[in-house]
């Protein structure tokens, strides 16, 4: 038996092994930049947001406290976990009702106003810092 001659013609790669692969890289190169795309733009909402939360806070924290209701009383009641069919009181919470009204430019340059309830306790003094209080945002629309 003969030994079986490797020719020159037989050495490299087919011109369709080659787009093939070619084909394939490029697909991948495509996924990689929709990926680097997300990421920026994923990057640059999230400094938005942060921009925002900052100038909300700022504003909270320079803007008086207008009282709403005093001694108001928050009811609980038993509900399924698709809130559709109400049931029996549960417990009562007394609490005093306050909102702080705030106002600011967002990130696109946008006048938003924002209502924050706050809920204290009604045997508070009021030397009760702000810190103790539980707010809780309302709104987030155009003025």
């Amino acid at each position: 038996m003969r030994p079986i001659k490797k020719s020159r013609a037989n050495a490299g790669e087919t011109l369709v092994e080659v787009v093939a692969s070619i084909f394939i890289f490029l697909i991948l190169m495509g996924i990689l930049q929709g990926a680097i795309t997300y990421s920026s733009n994923s990057l640059k909402k999230n400094k938005e947001i942060r921009s925002d939360n900052a100038k909300i806070m700022e504003a909270l924290q320079n803007t008086e406290v207008t009282s709403v209701e005093n001694n108001k009383s928050i009811d609980f009641n038993a509900t399924n976990s698709d809130m559709s069919i109400k049931g029996n009181h549960v417990f009562s919470v007394a609490t005093d009702l306050n909102k702080k009204i705030v106002t600011y430019t967002d990130s696109k340059g946008e006048e938003q106003t924002t209502t924050f309830y706050l809920y204290g306790s009604p045997d508070a003094d009021a030397s009760q810092s702000e810190e103790q209080v539980h707010t809780t945002p309302e709104g987030g629309g155009n003025s």
